[in-house]
């Protein structure tokens, strides 16, 4: 008997289910399909703080660009009602061109808000400026899911910089 290990023939393994693999052909894009929507929620999330961080830091910015300036006016504009005013106008002013950009209020105003030592400015010498700008956030990209958090109001930001007054 002549033991040839040339004409053997090796035989494929043999598949203990042979319908398993045709029944689980879908499962992953089933499972992605149902997993999908709460990763989109934990990855609006971040976004939408991030922004609401974006525009307070804008506004925060916009609130010392504004309480610089109105810290280093003479003292004879700070004790001049109208040359006060003026002032206070070219203050709101560099705030509006801060964040004009941001377009963050629809139908919201940027409000803004100067005081020197807690009161109006023109009264004297000031030892305090203190600028506040006050806005609102809507996220334009996750509406729906902003308004369902934080309401239809949007997102309230307020950012308060005080500055010594050395204008003198």
């Amino acid at each position: 008997m002549v033991n040839n290990a040339r004409t053997r023939t090796t035989q494929a393994p043999v598949d203990p289910a042979p319908g398993r693999r045709a029944r689980q052909r879908g499962v992953a894009a089933v499972e992605f399909a149902v997993i999908l929507p709460v990763l989109l929620v934990l990855l609006a999330f971040p976004i939408i703080f991030g922004r609401a961080f974006m525009h307070y830091s804008v506004a925060q910015k916009a609130a010392h660009d504004a309480a610089r300036y109105l810290s280093s006016i003479p003292l004879v504009e700070m004790q001049d009602p109208t040359r006060v005013s003026e002032a206070e106008a070219i203050a709101r002013q560099i705030v509006a061109d801060e964040t004009a950009e941001l377009n963050p209020g629809h139908g919201f105003p940027v409000n803004v808000t100067v005081q020197c030592d807690s009161l109006a400015c023109g009264f004297g010498l000031p030892a305090v400026v203190t600028v506040s700008v006050r806005m609102r956030m809507f996220d334009d990209y996750f509406n729906d899911l902003t308004w369902m958090v934080v309401g239809e109001e949007g997102i309230s930001l307020r950012a308060n910089v005080s500055m010594a007054y050395v204008g003198n």
